[in-house]
């Protein structure tokens, strides 16, 4: 570690020195602008790949010469996912009309991505949407919307046969997926650039929550097409269904007190969560024995066991997210007191110094004989 002299010239810019093995190594170079940018914690960040126009010019390659469609959709979300902004998907032959609809069928995956030119032999895909414009908190929170309600309309289903109603909820499901998608694309993001973190105004802890409330309630989103899929298969007896669709119910509450806990940082409702779950594990499993040794067919029997175990994953995926908001809620604690006490810090220098209009750390290593380079605080640029 090396400690570089900050000097004032002129009555407020500050010249800094950088280190010459940084400055070669990351190759900036005379005229070169660099980012700075403050930290919570009072350090300050020096980026050097400030172009950003560079970063959104990657293009990945996906070829369509594989067999497996499955395989070219993976691959698509995984450069998603990653970062990328340009896809180009090309084929050494021309591209038949089936692919082509496959490939616009994979745009529609995920949020942003368009096709903006196509050829015989390839299609060129760009992402068109900033991924910092998108709330990671309004995204968790339509998830959940949709998602209980997803839930609500295959539990009512368990009353009344319905194979449209069941399509209608796996439709829904593409929306949950997107949204996912879109969440985790940016926690990538805001994990490898701090300029995109500070653009989103979130810090990488704070991310890692709606990360993980993302993937479980994604889950639950599965989960609810399950048991539509299930529901629309059989119909049981009036008893078997009530007993069913209000166990059902218990969860989808159960799912609401874990996310207002969440939303609201409320630490009570996040413990109190914890304990309902744990009692209505009880009442799921005893549910299950009943529905494994009904004297009912076994279409009907296999259906409702699997119903009953969507519903007791969901109730646990709740409690999950529920110890989810406890380490939220503490996290958010913790980096409040952080910048309460740099605060106070910052403010006792203040007021202990002694006006002095010149500040000059000195090298650590007096062996040092790098030539320095230095830095304009006001442009940002090597002079």
């Amino acid at each position: 570690m090396e400690t570089r002299k900050v000097q004032l010239t002129g009555k407020s810019t500050f010249v800094v020195s950088l280190p010459k093995k940084w400055v070669t190594k990351v190759n900036v170079r005379t005229g070169d602008s660099v980012a700075m940018l403050p930290l919570p914690d009072g350090t300050l960040l020096i980026n050097p790949t400030i172009a950003r126009k560079d970063r959104d010019s990657r293009k990945r390659v996906i070829s369509l010469d594989v067999e497996d469609d499955e395989q070219t959709l993976r691959e698509f979300i995984g450069a998603y996912l990653s970062g990328y902004n340009l896809f180009e998907f090309r084929s050494r032959t021309t591209i038949e009309k089936e692919t082509r609809q496959m490939v616009r069928a994979i745009a529609e995956t995920v949020i942003g991505p368009q096709i903006i030119d196509e050829g015989p032999n390839f299609v060129l895909m760009r992402n068109l949407l900033d991924a910092s414009d998108f709330s990671m908190g309004k995204s968790v929170k339509r998830m959940h919307i949709i998602a209980r309600e997803m839930l609500l309309e295959a539990l009512g289903m368990v009353q009344k046969r319905s194979n449209d109603e069941a399509e209608e909820v796996a439709k829904r499901d593409d929306d949950v997926d997107r949204l996912a998608r879109m969440i985790t694309k940016q926690y990538n993001l805001i994990l490898r650039d701090v300029g995109f973190a500070d653009k989103m105004g979130m810090r990488p802890q704070e991310a890692l929550g709606y990360l993980l409330l993302s993937r479980t309630l994604e889950r639950i989103a599965d989960h609810a097409v399950r048991i539509a899929r299930n529901a629309a298969g059989f119909t049981p007896s009036p008893e078997v269904a009530k007993l069913v669709s209000d166990t059902g119910q218990a969860a989808v509450a159960l799912l609401d007190d874990a996310m207002n806990a969440f939303y609201r940082g409320r630490m009570e409702q996040a413990f109190a969560v914890a304990q309902k779950g744990r009692a209505m594990e009880r009442v799921t499993s005893r549910l299950m024995h009943d529905v494994l040794t009904m004297n009912d067919e076994v279409p009907t029997s296999v259906s409702l066991a699997l119903i009953v175990d969507s519903m007791e994953r969901t109730r646990a995926y709740a409690v999950d997210i529920a110890e989810t908001a406890i380490n939220h809620i503490f996290g958010t604690e913790y980096d409040a007191e952080v910048l309460r006490q740099t605060a106070e810090s910052e403010e006792k220098r203040r007021s202990s110094s002694s006006g002095a209009a010149v500040a000059v750390l000195t090298d650590n290593d007096p062996s040092t004989s790098d030539p320095a380079i230095t830095m304009n605080e006001r442009s940002g640029t090597l002079p």
